[in-house]
């Protein structure tokens, strides 16, 4: 079976200007499709490409997240791509989020930089019991 992870991921382009934001993720949204590294990932089911609020969101639930497949590699490219954006002072409307939450209590795996907002993506805990 493998270890399984809770995986989610949005980067986003806000700006007070529509314009910037709107012109930032076409632009980024273009560079990516135009790499073969990006495609995997682009054309992913669970990744949810929203030209109205320009974000790219994904999320999968139990999943195996192992560097060395190809799909999860190329997310993983798809996320440095936008951590080389934020290292870039010309593009300040971009921000991200990452997390991986694995079977162990304490696997929690997180990465975000840029204009973003703590409230994107959330890891909340609970009790599940079985007599429930």
């Amino acid at each position: 079976m493998g270890y399984r992870s809770d995986v989610a991921y949005t980067i986003r382009f806000e700006h007070e200007d529509d314009t910037v934001a709107k012109h930032s993720f076409y632009t980024f949204l273009a560079e990516a499709k135009s790499k073969e590294e990006y495609t995997i990932a682009l054309d992913d089911k669970d990744i949810h490409i929203d030209e109205v609020r320009h974000r790219l969101d994904f999320k999968a639930d139990d999943v195996k997240w192992y560097e060395s497949y190809p799909d999860v590699d190329s997310h993983t490219k798809l996320l440095e791509l936008a951590r080389d954006w934020v290292q870039d002072e010309a593009n300040p409307s971009i921000g991200y989020m990452f997390i991986r939450v694995g079977e162990e209590t304490t696997d929690i795996e997180t990465e975000f930089g840029g204009a973003y907002e703590w409230d994107w993506i959330q890891v909340s805990r609970q009790i599940v019991c079985d007599w429930d």
